[in-house]
């Protein structure tokens, strides 16, 4: 079965006198014996309710027996929480653009901006044992799934305060059930699907949303991962974001079958206007109660992105200004919300306004508070690289040798913290590094003193040669107290249980 192609929502009003009678002082404001305060509070007043919502033209179905529901309720709270999610992400992800521009971001970095109706709208009706895991273009779910805009925006500048210590950057991003930020197209398909299988295995009642956008989905992969979802009845959400372009390359130009959502064959599938949030929460909750019962389902979500792939692309020499511009006005997700509240009587223009503003003021403080932030430092470079280091040291990476260490175990003789105190700094100076190198290089230099003058063989009567103090730093002076072992940096401890998404389920964030 399937809709009509055309996508658009129309709103029909309840039948409420309140509401009704809301919208229409809103129409009579400045008229003579109408107070300018008066809509305003009949507003507030009987916004208290829900306004209810029919969604036409929003969804199309490949072997569904049922759709999602077209008709919707909006409560103020709910439309006030949606609208401001909407406006942070869309706030950071500018915020984002400016410090790259700034040479305060490096390496990669790709933008949201016109696509935040479906991380938004999405996350709106996950549960506590849901989990996620997306593509590169995964700064709003960061955000959304727990993690603090601090901590966020502190991984894309490489501060010590970064979700991921500043050692992930912008494609590398975690939190409690969000396993990624993945910088190898479609390599996180696969990946979501392992996780969905655990959600079986444990037996959780969760599923996973596994993300990728219109250019992954001719992976190999993503057809493999299909095959398997199906065949051991996986609760796994596919969620295609088309968001038209691949790149430089347009979906038509790139896919011999651009309806993503048919793509499933033996996996049903749901197409959605992925610019209007209500459609994506709706078609959402429809997804997660069919993957409990029935297994996998593709969800294709469809937007518009208004930047380049990344920052190095200035996203014009593929398509034109006027098409950018022509969706902003069209298709914006942010303004068509807006209208809807507006419409519903749920809130006044002064009230969006004044969460716009406030979003953005709050969205802007801390991150300016993250460039003040420590940067990560070298001796962290060779910290936590493995689980289990099977070799001591790490070579080639820098103009010394750095020991695999892991900062959980090492804390220079100070009792491991609790969890609680885990996060306290500890700073580590360029002075303390620079002492520590030094101090390994002449305890090398002894070393192999001692080694080429053990395979020459010393001359008979001779005596022999003593090593200088660093090769033997604890060997007791005359006194007999042990001397000091030679100096290292301090490193801060930071335990991994508090970074690494934990094995058992918890509440949401």
């Amino acid at each position: 079965m399937v809709a009509t192609p055309k996508a658009s929502m129309l709103l029909r009003l309840t039948c409420r006198r309140p509401l009704l009678l809301g919208h229409l002082l809103r129409s009579f404001r400045g008229v003579s014996g109408v107070s300018r305060g008066s809509p305003i509070q009949w507003a507030r007043h009987y916004s208290e309710g829900c306004g209810t919502l029919t969604l036409q033209n929003t969804f199309k179905c490949f072997e569904l027996e049922t759709s999602p529901p077209m008709d919707v309720e909006l409560s103020r709270d709910d439309a006030l929480d949606l609208f401001t999610k909407m406006v942070e992400a869309r706030r950071m992800e500018t915020q984002a653009a400016n410090f790259y521009k700034q040479q305060k971001i490096r390496g990669f970095c790709h933008l949201y901006i016109g696509q935040e109706a479906i991380a938004v709208g999405m996350r709106a009706v996950m549960r506590k044992q849901d989990s996620v895991i997306t593509a590169y273009r995964c700064h709003a779910w960061t955000y959304l799934m727990g993690v603090s805009v601090e901590a966020m925006m502190g991984e894309l500048v490489g501060a010590r305060s970064g979700c991921s210590r500043g050692k992930g950057g912008s494609m590398h991003m975690y939190g409690e059930n969000f396993y990624g930020g993945n910088g190898i197209v479609g390599a996180q398909v696969p990946l979501g699907t392992g996780v969905a299988l655990a959600h079986q295995y444990r037996g959780d009642g969760g599923v996973c949303i596994a993300c990728y956008g219109d250019g992954a989905a001719n992976q190999g992969q993503i057809f493999e991962v299909y095959n398997m979802a199906k065949l051991w009845c996986l609760p796994c959400i596919f969620v295609c974001e088309n968001n038209v372009y691949g790149m430089g390359t347009r979906a038509d130009r790139a896919a011999a079958l651009t309806d993503y959502y048919m793509r499933g064959h033996y996996i049903p599938g749901l197409w959605v206007d992925g610019n209007q949030v209500l459609a994506v929460r709706s078609a959402t909750q429809f997804a997660i109660e069919y993957a409990l019962c029935k297994g996998p389902i593709v969800l294709e979500m469809n937007t518009y992105r208004y930047m380049g792939h990344s920052m190095s692309d200035p996203g014009i020499s593929y398509r034109s200004r006027e098409e950018v511009q022509k969706m902003r006005e069209k298709r914006d997700p942010i303004a068509s919300f807006r209208k809807q509240i507006l419409d519903l009587c749920l809130a006044t223009e002064e009230e969006l306004k004044a969460l716009e503003d406030g979003a953005r003021k709050d969205i802007d403080e801390k991150c300016k508070k993250t460039l003040t932030e420590r940067e990560v430092d070298l001796i962290e470079l060779a910290a936590d690289v493995y689980a289990r280091n099977l070799e001591p040291r790490i070579r080639g990476v820098s103009g010394y040798t750095l020991e695999h260490q892991k900062l959980s175990e090492v804390c220079l003789g100070k009792p491991k913290p609790t969890p609680a105190c885990a996060m306290k700094d500890v700073p580590v100076g360029d002075a303390a590094l620079v002492a520590a190198q030094a101090a390994a290089k002449k305890a090398a230099e002894a070393k192999q003193a001692a080694e080429a003058a053990a395979k020459g063989g010393a001359p008979a009567g001779a005596k022999e040669a003593k090593p200088p103090a660093a090769a033997a730093p604890n060997k007791p002076p005359a006194g007999g107290a042990a001397a000091p072992p030679p100096p290292q940096p301090p490193i801060d401890y930071m335990p991994t249980e508090i970074i690494k998404v934990k094995n058992k389920p918890t509440g949401n964030n």
